[in-house]
């Protein structure tokens, strides 16, 4: 008798192995009303960042000793030190070193100063950066001023920098290593 539920006991185990592995009924994607909310998000995104540029136009303009150059990339540029020998540009795959500080537009520092190696379009820095370090030269030392959409966006980087934050990033090139 106990080799008959021990047989029963298996057959029952096979018959829920072979119901179990039916082929899977795919599950339909929750459908919304039209895509409203993305549409709605990009509005908001655009109006936010319409908002922030309008208020660091108005800083600009009252930072009367300083001047900053708008990029075709969304941020400006303030030359500390610029290249007068005409030496060529950082490019793309470049193992460029650099100095950087960064402050909030007030000045006051978040991350002080340190130094990192970038291998240009290879590694992940913030857009702006990326963007501001193919715009110089060796020993170039420049601000780049950002705004929150080139920086850390509307969350912040969860440590120092909060959401929707616009920056200033003191940037010098230490040296520039062609890696092709």
């Amino acid at each position: 008798m106990n080799r008959m539920k021990f047989k029963s006991f298996l057959l029952l185990i096979a018959l829920i192995g072979f119901v179990a592995c039916k082929e899977p009924i795919a599950r339909k994607p929750i459908t919304t009303k039209g895509d409203t909310f993305f549409k709605e998000s990009v509005e908001l995104n655009k109006k936010l960042n319409a908002e922030e540029e309008l208020m660091i136009k108005a800083w600009l303009e009252k930072d009367t000793l300083t001047i900053y150059y708008p990029t075709n990339k969304g941020f400006w540029v303030h030359y500390i030190e610029k290249d007068t020998l005409k030496l060529p540009a950082v490019k793309k795959g470049d193992l460029v070193n650099f100095s950087y500080e960064v402050t909030d537009i007030d000045n006051q520092i978040i991350y002080p100063l340190q130094d990192k190696k970038y291998k240009v379009d290879e590694e992940i820095l913030i857009p702006g950066l990326q963007d501001g370090i193919k715009l110089l030269k060796p020993n170039e030392e420049v601000i780049f001023l950002f705004p929150s959409y080139k920086a850390y966006g509307y969350q912040g980087d969860k440590k120092e920098i909060h959401g929707r934050q616009t920056l200033k990033y003191r940037v010098k090139i230490n040296s520039i290593q062609n890696t092709k």
